[in-house]
C-alpha cells in the first residue's frame, strides 16, 4: 500500500511539473505562412484544466520590428525571424508570470486557462504580405505576417480552440500593437458564440515628435508598412477611412487604429513608456538622471500621450489601466500585473472588474510622474 500511495503521489507531483510545461507546435503544411527565413511558424501551448479547458489566452510575442530589407535579413538568422532553433519547451519566463501564470495565488481569474504564446518571426507585428520571396544579398526572405497569424489561429482551432467559450487576445510591445491591429480579424476567425476580449500591453505607440521636433517615427512606420505591404493585414475599417490618401501607414499605429476597433478592448500602458521615450522622443535619459531641459521633453511627451490616448481614456465601454511608471510591458510581470497601483487598484483587479463586469473601477488613469509610489 505504501508503494502504491508513493507511486500515485510521485505521479501527481510529476504531472504538476509536466502540465506546467508549454510545448512547441509548428504549423504543419504552412504554405504561405512562413517566417522571415522560410521556416514554419509556431507557438507554445500550455493546456488548460478544470473550468479553463475551453478558455484561451492568446499572447502575441513582441520584440520590435525589422526596419529595412537588410535588417530583416539579419532578423531571419535569429529566433525573431526563424523557428529553426526554437526549443521544444518554452522558456520558463514565457508563461509563468502575471496574466499568464498557472498559480491561483498570482492569477486567480485565469490560472486554469489554456495559454498560447504565439512566436514572433515576421518583423511586422504579424501584418505583412508579399507574395514572392524578397531577395536580399542573394538570400530569399519572406514577408508573410498576416498569413502566419491566420495559420496559427487555424492550427489552434484544429487543436481544440474551435470549442472555445472565452478567448482573450493579448500581447506585449510589438505584440501589443498586433493585438490592436488584429483585434477584429482574430474575432472573425473564431466561433460567433465566443466571449472575446482584447488586452494589448504597451502597444499604444503614438505619433509624436522627437526632441528636435522631427516626426521621424512617421518615416519609420511608413517604410515598414510599405516594405511588407501591410495594407491588407491591418484593420480594414481603418484602411477604408484613409483610402485615397497617403496616410494608410497610420493604420499600423494603435493611436489611429483604435477608433475603428469594434472588439471590446482593455488597454494596459504606461504614460511614461520607456521604449517610446527612447525611440520616438529619442530622449537619452530617464528620470531622475535628466536635466531640466530634458525633463521638459519628458513631460511634453506625457501630455502628448494623454491627448493621443483620449479615445481610450474617455471610453464608457472599453477598459484601461494607464500608470505613470517608467516601464514597457507589464502584464507578464507578477509585480506589473499584481503590484503597481492606480487609484488603489492593480492592473489585474482593474481588468477583472472590466472583464467580469464587477463593481469597481474599470478604466483608470494615473496622476503625473513621479506621483505613483508603487512603481
Amino acid at each position: 500500500m505504501f508503494l502504491i500511495a508513493y507511486g500515485l503521489a510521485l505521479s501527481f507531483f510529476l504531472c504538476i511539473i509536466e502540465c506546467r510545461d508549454a510545448n512547441l507546435v509548428l504549423v504543419e503544411n504552412p504554405r504561405e505562412a512562413l517566417c522571415l527565413d522560410g521556416s514554419p511558424p509556431g507557438y507554445y501551448i500550455r493546456k488548460g484544466f478544470g473550468s479553463g479547458v475551453n478558455k484561451w489566452i492568446l499572447h502575441l510575442q513582441g520584440g520590435g520590428w525589422c526596419y529595412d530589407k537588410d535588417d530583416c535579413l539579419k532578423w531571419s538568422k535569429t529566433d525573431l525571424g526563424s523557428s529553426k532553433n526554437w526549443p521544444q519547451k518554452a522558456p520558463y519566463t514565457y508563461l509563468n508570470s502575471g496574466l499568464l501564470s498557472y498559480l491561483k495565488t498570482k492569477n486567480p481569474d485565469f490560472y486554469e486557462w489554456n495559454v498560447v504564446h504565439v512566436q514572433y518571426c515576421d518583423g511586422a507585428s504579424y501584418s505583412g504580405y508579399v507574395e514572392s520571396p524578397v531577395q536580399v544579398s542573394g538570400t530569399s526572405i519572406y514577408f508573410r505576417g498576416i498569413k502566419i497569424l491566420e495559420a496559427i489561429i487555424q492550427s489552434l482551432k484544429d487543436g481544440g480552440m474551435n470549442s472555445a467559450e472565452e478567448v482573450i487576445l493579448t500581447g506585449c510591445s510589438a505584440g501589443g500593437l498586433a493585438a490592436f491591429l488584429h483585434a477584429d480579424r482574430v474575432k472573425s476567425l473564431l466561433p460567433r458564440s465566443v466571449k472575446y476580449r482584447v488586452l494589448p500591453d504597451a502597444g499604444y505607440f503614438i505619433d509624436a515628435p522627437n526632441v528636435d521636433g522631427d516626426m521621424h517615427i512617421r518615416s519609420v512606420y511608413t517604410n515598414l508598412f510599405n516594405m511588407q505591404n501591410c495594407s491588407g493585414g491591418v484593420d480594414q475599417d481603418c484602411i477604408a477611412a484613409y483610402s485615397g490618401s497617403n496616410d494608410a501607414w497610420k493604420c499600423f499605429m494603435a493611436q489611429y487604429t483604435y477608433p475603428y476597433i469594434s472588439s471590446p478592448t482593455f488597454t494596459l500602458h504606461s504614460l511614461t513608456d520607456t521604449w517610446q521615450l527612447e525611440n520616438i522622443v529619442e530622449l537619452d535619459c530617464l528620470p531622475p538622471s535628466c536635466t531640466a531641459t530634458q525633463m521638459k521633453e519628458f513631460y511634453k511627451f506625457t501630455k502628448e500621450f494623454k491627448v493621443a490616448a483620449a479615445p481610450v481614456i474617455s471610453s464608457s465601454t472599453n477598459g484601461a489601466f494607464l500608470n505613470s511608471c517608467l516601464k514597457h510591458c507589464q502584464s507578464m510581470s507578477s509585480y506589473g500585473w499584481n503590484g503597481r497601483l492606480v487609484k488603489g487598484q492593480t492592473a489585474a483587479a482593474t481588468f477583472s472588474n472590466w472583464y467580469f463586469k464587477k463593481e469597481g473601477l474599470k478604466n483608470v488613469v494615473d496622476c503625473p510622474y513621479p506621483c505613483n509610489k508603487s512603481c
